[in-house]
């Protein structure tokens, strides 16, 4: 007998569905590159806010879709908050389901992901690392996310202050909603995620950029022409881009895999 294939249900907790439609594309190019037995549906909010600006939007939304998927949970083997934020869909389902579904954010599991990917120095001071960067970077949308996600990868680490990590560079972001990323005109975005890009890596210490929206699905290659242009092609090389929507499916089939549903 076949195996039961596991379910991710991948939650978009605003109301745009343009930005779900991104989702939808990115996961079927995922199986098509990657195929897996592995049964990814998305959902969209039915109300609430159209854009997530800010931590109101975070909590108004996140009443709203708990409220609407709270009997169905158990439909799913792992959920995936597709909010760049630190959303609080994200504990508020990890309390409400059973032990063995997995729940995440794209926030959490990109930074997991990003800090699994910088070189860690060696104990013996003598030695040293052929890998100069060392650090993780973010590129979001509003202005108001500097400081925000700043302060959630302080309390996802469990610091004392941001600064007590050598392995966080910061946020640099576009002054655009995630809405605006797919509304407003092609070249202003492409334009503003580059700007944004280098001010970042400027230093040339970053290993790893995340990508800080659901809404910057598919604009790696934005991201990538602007460390061309910044740092030339073969720094820019060395450089991952890393999608909190990847990440965060790639993380739960992982867990799926290692700590399954019982």
């Amino acid at each position: 007998m076949a195996p039961k294939s596991k379910k991710i249900l991948v939650i978009n907790p605003n109301t745009s569905k343009a930005m779900t439609a991104s989702v939808d594309q990115l996961i079927e190019k995922l199986n098509a590159d990657f195929p897996t037995t592995t049964q990814i549906t998305t959902y969209t909010a039915s109300e609430g806010p159209a854009s997530i600006n800010n931590s109101e939007d975070c909590m108004t939304s996140a009443r709203i879709v708990y409220e609407d998927l709270r009997p169905r949970l158990e439909d799913y083997d792992a959920h995936l908050v597709a909010c760049y934020s630190v959303h609080p869909l994200v504990g508020g389902l990890q309390d409400e389901v059973p032990h063995g579904i997995h729940v995440t954010g794209i926030f959490e599991a990109s930074i997991t992901t990003a800090l699994s990917l910088l070189p860690m120095r060696y104990a013996d001071p003598t030695l040293e690392r052929l890998e100069t960067r060392q650090k993780f970077g973010i590129v979001s949308t509003g202005k108001y996310w500097e400081g925000e996600l700043s302060d959630g990868v302080r309390r996802f680490l469990d610091l004392q202050s941001v600064d007590a990590t050598a392995r966080f560079k910061g946020v640099e972001t576009t002054g655009l909603t995630a809405v605006e990323l797919h509304t407003a005109d092609p070249e202003l975005v492409k334009r503003k995620m580059k700007e944004a890009t280098k001010r970042l890596v400027r230093d040339r210490d970053i290993k790893v950029i995340c990508l800080g929206c659901a809404g910057m699905v598919g604009m790696e290659d934005d991201v990538f022409e602007a460390l061309v242009e910044e740092l030339g092609e073969y720094e820019a090389k060395e450089i991952h881009i890393l999608d909190g929507v990847k990440a965060g499916i790639a993380l739960l089939e992982g867990l799926m895999r290692t700590l399954p549903r019982k």
